[in-house]
């Protein structure tokens, strides 16, 4: 009885960790907006927290973007250490539709939306999911030569976090409002690099993170382009 009421404590304990401000950034980078547009991109990204609330993590990872003219496909992996702590491992992906894309107007539109899996939360043996989703809008901005694509995108971000130990479990969630904002840059060789920041508003501690990285993009044949 006292061995479970001990694991019992463990877990409440470790759920109370899950909702402080950290959980709101499972793998420690910046939620970017992919591009679609007839190019499979190769992504390398390095992310850090900010302040308390961010636990200062540092995060390495990788993106693979296949971009069609309607919507973008996205999937990833990376690891992400808090100062102190215990590495943890990420896994997700996403998917972004575009509403409004059009040369003749000053912004774009789509719509976005993820979801990542997180082990070993905090070194807590706890496992999370991450899911944000919301609308980006990017600029058009006329640069002969290069491509560079600003970019906002305002999101509802949900948590679900669970633990289990000697049979007992347990589990919490939240939804909060977050946003990233960035910008993409693009060379006529396919090299390009990418900056962005993010913001989520928790009471009693905020989270903020930046992230940036380099990326490779190589231009897929248009089925219709290629046609007899």
């Amino acid at each position: 009885m006292k061995a479970s009421c001990a694991r019992l404590s463990a877990m409440v304990s470790v759920l109370g960790l899950l909702a402080t401000p950290a959980a709101a950034q499972m793998i420690g980078n910046p939620v970017y907006f992919n591009q679609s547009g007839g190019a499979l991109t190769i992504d390398a990204d390095y992310g850090r927290g900010l302040n308390n609330a961010s636990e200062k993590m540092s995060y390495f990872g990788g993106r693979a973007t296949l971009g069609l003219p309607m919507v973008a496909i996205t999937l990833g992996a990376g690891s992400a250490k808090p100062s102190g702590g215990t590495s943890m491992t990420s896994f997700g992906g996403d998917v972004a539709l575009n509403v409004v894309r059009d040369s003749l107007v000053p912004v774009k539109l789509a719509l976005q939306a993820g979801a990542a899996y997180t082990s070993n939360y905090l070194g807590s043996g706890a496992t999370g999911w991450h899911v944000p989703a919301g609308a980006v809008v990017t600029f058009n901005v006329k640069s002969p030569g290069v491509s560079v694509e600003p970019w906002v995108a305002p999101r509802i971000d949900y948590t679900h976090a669970s633990v289990s130990a000697g049979g007992l479990s347990s589990s919490g969630s939240r939804t909060k409002f977050g946003a990233s904002a960035g910008l993409n840059v693009g060379l006529p060789s396919g090299l390009g690099f990418h900056v962005a920041v993010d913001y989520l508003k928790i009471s009693g501690g905020s989270p903020f993170l930046v992230g940036a990285g380099l990326h490779y993009a190589i231009r897929v044949p248009s089925p219709v382009a290629g046609a007899k």
